[in-house]
């Protein structure tokens, strides 16, 4: 049976999730290019691995962008959803994802920030804390929700959609490899800032000299910037898996206690039913709970 989207309030959150995260998105790109924060230097190439400065870089878009991405599909398959709608497996996938955005700006950006008194703008600010702040607490809040894992018990989850849950990090972890790789190759991205290719410049080196570093130096920078790349992976997957797996207790206790409160009210009502017995002339008995229901 169809539903009816235009009476259900999680049409409209959803609408609502992806149509203003995608609008934060793209006015955030525009108005970088426009104020050129992130335009291409004159002298190297565009090219669509180092792109047009830091924007696909950043996990913080990225995340916004997958969190938008599956409520767009939830809207435009509301009626008649396929199976990707119907998989709840994956509202926690993304949930944990902008999570990790959410909790790396509490814990790290923004106190980084404060102390080191960053010249930021208001626009910027208002944009990083819809970002980090304002989707992230609509999504968990919208999982927390809907989800539904009755059907999925912890170890099958472990089993079959846990290493799921791992493709995305591992993917964006080899993206950013593969950018420096394309930056150490190509003598066309030599004045690039380094910063503009691996965005986390602040555990890494900056300078990578083509022309006036020695040898040495270069082998250096590049062994120290894969090694804080090690470093970052170990780091933040680790906050990857404690999120998931966070969550996913959290979700099981609930529905237990959920489980629990509703077979205990099944058993209240039922010891609060009145039984009456009628006796009909033919000698049969007619059985009647105290709600007018034949047994």
């Amino acid at each position: 049976m169809k539903r009816s989207k235009w009476r259900d309030k999680n049409f409209y959150w959803e609408l609502l999730m992806c149509s203003s995260i995608f609008g934060m998105l793209i006015f955030v790109y525009v108005e970088h290019m426009v104020n050129s924060h992130w335009l291409r230097n004159v002298d190297y190439p565009f090219s669509p691995v180092i792109f047009q400065g830091q924007f696909l870089s950043f996990f913080t878009f990225q995340s916004n962008g997958l969190v938008a991405a599956y409520f767009l599909i939830r809207v435009i398959f509301y009626d008649n959803q396929i199976r990707f709608c119907k998989n709840k497996t994956l509202l926690l996938y993304v949930t944990s994802y902008i999570t990790v955005t959410f909790i790396t700006y509490v814990t790290v950006l923004f106190p980084a920030t404060l102390a080191n008194k960053y010249e930021t703008r208001i626009i910027d600010w208002i944009y990083s804390l819809f970002l980090h702040i304002i989707t992230p607490i609509s999504t968990i809040t919208y999982m927390f929700l809907n989800i539904d894992f009755s059907q999925i018990t912890v170890k099958k989850y472990f089993k079959n959609y846990f290493l799921g849950y791992l493709v995305y990090p591992w993917f964006y972890t080899i993206y950013l490899i593969f950018r420096i790789f394309i930056f150490l190759s190509d003598d066309r991205f030599s004045s690039i800032p380094f910063e503009i290719v691996y965005p986390y410049a602040p555990v890494s080196s900056k300078s990578f000299d083509f022309g006036n570093s020695s040898a040495e130096d270069m082998i250096g920078n590049i062994l120290y910037t894969f090694f804080s790349i090690f470093l970052l992976f170990i780091v933040v997957h680790t906050l990857f898996i404690i999120v998931n797996i966070s969550y996913l207790f959290i979700i099981r206790k609930m529905e237990r206690n959920y489980e629990k409160k509703h077979n205990l009210s099944n058993v209240e009502n039922k010891k609060n039913k009145k039984t009456i017995i009628i006796k009909l002339k033919n000698g049969e008995e007619k059985t009647f709970d105290s709600d007018n229901t034949i047994e």
